[in-house]
């Protein structure tokens, strides 16, 4: 028998489908999968979407909702990137200096 132990602070919320992430640019980053209290996960629209968000990179996004006409903004790191352009982000508090 396997114990499987949920190590996450926070539970998942699933959007709709609809729902993607821009960067401060306005450029499509691609939709968001899932987010929680402490990050979310975003599908790199393609290979050169994925580029802009290497590991480690500080950045602020907008999530959008088109279909509701809801957006928010919030800042990120990212944490990690998977093979199938899926890219792990947390949320984070920058500074002005960290945005230029």
């Amino acid at each position: 028998m396997v114990n499987i132990v949920n190590r996450r602070q926070f539970e998942r919320l699933e959007l709709t489908e609809r729902a993607i992430a821009k960067n401060d640019r306005d450029v499509r980053l691609g939709p968001v999968t899932q987010a929680g209290g402490g990050g979310m996960l975003v599908v790199a629209a393609d290979a050169d979407t994925l580029i802009l968000m290497p590991v480690g990179k500080r950045m602020r996004v907008t999530i959008v909702e088109p279909d509701l006409g809801i957006s928010n903004t919030m800042d990120v790191e990212v944490m990690y990137q998977r093979p199938d352009n899926h890219v792990g982000m947390q949320f984070v508090n920058l500074s002005d200096e960290e945005l230029s």
